[in-house]
């Protein structure tokens, strides 16, 4: 009984095929006069790739949104073209494609010969040497699939530029493990492993996926392309900014503070350059002072000696004869003042001389800078971006002066004696000079009215008195000169120091120049890093946010206006073993429609 109910109903369906036809004919031949109209036309891209990449085929299938039901114009160099809303004829004159659309949503598909936008080569290694992947199915080992995305020169640029790839590789744990997918989101599908790499707009890329397998099997490669269309929106770069902000006002503060720096070494150099040429003098007045000790003490054994003449032949006067012998001595008196005279005059210069070289030495003593510095100071410089080495200069220069300058206040009063004992000096040859100029002169003129006893008794000792005075002048003034040597020689010490000191500062205050012009440098390079660094954000972000793109056909540039949008599907063939379900699906390829309408029932 149901089976001729079937029977009945097929039979049935036959009858009314014709005037069902008839009439969706007569309706469309109605409608034939009118165009449709298109909201838009959206186009999906497939393609079909090999497994080493290249292209197999490629199709689109266009999709129209209509507002109104009818004749649509559509343009695409195509090969060959397919319906797939309903049974109606598309007619295909050239580039341009007439139908007529009864329904909303009117599909159609058109297959082309076009090359894609991107160029993919897929290379597969096992065990580190490259094969076909057709050769090894099966086998196990290390694989290694190298994915190369790059642009395609022959296409159109306006995909590469704007559209983003995502190419996903799925991995059945069953055969692999110890998966490994550089930049790669993976992620769990059931037991497949899902690696999905993203290529940007405008990139170029080299992926790679390593895994151990015991099969070597694949499913198809999925690649999609689609337009970077989400606005990009950046980062909150105000921490980050503020962060370079202090850090530039940190380099500025640097730069002050290396300027300030540079200020007070070259206002040390300047000083210890003082207190060089200053030390300098005093040294060379001691050198002098030293070098006419000779002179002097040579001068003062002179007269000393004469002094001791003259008490030797005084004492030996008698009588009316040694009043004769007096006459005589008045023109060694002379002689003897004159000399004294000379000696007070040179101790008079070098006192001057010695006065001035220790004042400027002093001047420049009081340059340098009193010792402030802390060890926690020195310590703050060494932790600073300061050369280490320049660091190591300048505490050493620094060292050196203060050693100048604590060996200067040490000998200080040393120094300090040696003017006045000068002057005492000048003082005591001046009077002796005036004294042997008075006794020559009150000699003179007495020597015919000394009484011949008693005068003459008082004269010799008051000779023997002024030769014994002169005497310890002498000594006095010797071991003044063995002084004024042992200074000499020691001060040399002083002053080969500061010279040290003083050359350690000129270089530290050009290497301080130099490091001020290389901070001041670095500020003006690193002033504007906030903004330039803002600038650089907001130019790495345009180059993908594509959300201004306005999307054109893949197709045909006739087709713009309505385009609303453009997609790719790509997938490459699987790399399986043979079985049967290819002939399963071939002889359902090769069953007619009847065969397969009657196997309905």
């Amino acid at each position: 009984m149901r089976t001729t109910i079937k029977w009945i109903w097929l039979a049935l369906a036959l009858f009314f095929i014709p005037f069902i036809n008839t009439a969706v004919a007569e309706e469309s031949s109605e409608e034939k006069e009118e165009d449709a109209e298109t909201e838009e036309k959206n186009e999906v891209i497939y393609a079909n790739l090999e497994a080493s990449g290249a292209l197999e085929n490629i199709y689109v299938v266009n999709a129209f949104e209509l507002n109104k039901t009818g004749i649509i114009e559509d343009f695409g160099n195509y090969e060959s073209i397919k319906n797939l809303t309903d049974t109606s004829e598309i007619e295909q004159d050239g580039n341009t494609i007439r139908m007529d659309a009864t329904a909303d949503t009117f599909y159609y598909q058109g297959d082309l010969s076009k090359e894609l936008p991107w160029d993919f080569t897929i290379t597969y290694y096992l065990d580190g040497e490259e094969v076909d992947p057709q050769t090894v199915i099966g086998e196990s080992g290390q694989v290694e699939i190298e994915i190369k995305a790059e642009k395609n020169e022959e296409a159109e640029s306006v995909f590469f530029d704007n559209y983003m790839l995502q190419i996903s590789q799925a991995l059945n744990t069953d055969y692999f493990y110890n998966i490994e997918a550089e930049d790669a989101t993976v992620a769990n599908s059931g037991k497949n492993r899902q690696i999905a790499f993203t290529v940007m707009p405008g990139e170029e890329e080299t992926l790679t996926i390593h895994a151990d397998t015991d099969q070597f099997e694949l499913e198809g490669m999925e690649i999609s392309a689609l337009p970077s269309a989400v606005s990009v929106e950046g980062p909150d770069t105000d921490a980050l900014t503020e962060e370079f902000e202090s850090l530039t006002d940190a380099i500025g503060e640097i730069n002050e503070g290396v300027g300030e720096l540079g200020d007070g070494i070259s206002g040390l150099s300047g000083g210890l350059t003082d207190l060089e040429n200053g030390s300098s003098e005093f040294q060379n007045g001691l050198n002098e002072l030293n070098n006419s000790s000779g002179e002097l003490t040579g001068a003062s054994e002179e007269i000393n000696n004469a002094f001791q003449a003259v008490q030797e032949e005084v004492s030996q006067i008698t009588g009316v004869d040694g009043i004769d012998q007096l006459s005589g001595m008045t023109e060694a008196a002379s002689n003897m003042a004159a000399g004294m005279e000379e000696l007070a005059n040179e101790l008079d210069s070098l006192s001057a001389g010695y006065g001035d070289a220790k004042e400027a030495l002093q001047t420049a003593m009081d340059e340098i800078p009193e010792a402030t510095l802390t060890e926690e100071d020195f310590q703050e410089l060494y932790d600073s971006e300061l050369d280490s080495e320049m660091v190591d200069e300048l505490v050493g220069t620094y060292e050196a002066a203060q050693n100048a300058l604590a060996v200067y206040y040490e000998s200080v009063e040393s120094f300090d004696a040696v003017e006045p004992a000068l002057s005492e000096f000048q003082t005591s040859a001046s009077d002796i000079s005036s004294n042997i100029r008075d006794f020559s002169s009150d000699l003179e003129e007495s020597v015919g009215q000394i009484d011949i006893d008693e005068g003459l008794d008082e004269f010799i000792t008051s000779v023997d008195t002024m030769a014994e005075n002169y005497n310890q002048f002498h000594e006095g003034l010797v071991s003044y000169t063995n002084g004024v040597n042992e200074l000499s020689t020691s001060y040399s010490d002083i002053h080969t120091g500061i010279g040290e000191a003083s050359s350690g500062a000129s270089e530290l205050a050009t290497g301080a120049d130099e490091l001020q012009n290389g901070t001041s440098e670095l500020y003006d390079a690193t002033q504007n890093i906030p903004d330039e660094m803002q600038e650089e954000i907001d130019e790495m972000i345009s180059q993908y946010d594509k959300s201004d793109f306005e999307p054109i056909s893949f197709v045909s540039e006739e087709n713009n206006e309505v385009t609303n949008s453009v997609q790719f599907v790509i997938q490459t063939d699987s790399i399986k073993p043979a079985d049967d379900t290819e002939e399963v699906e071939e002889d359902e390829e090769n069953e007619g429609f009847w065969d397969r309408l009657l196997n309905l029932f």
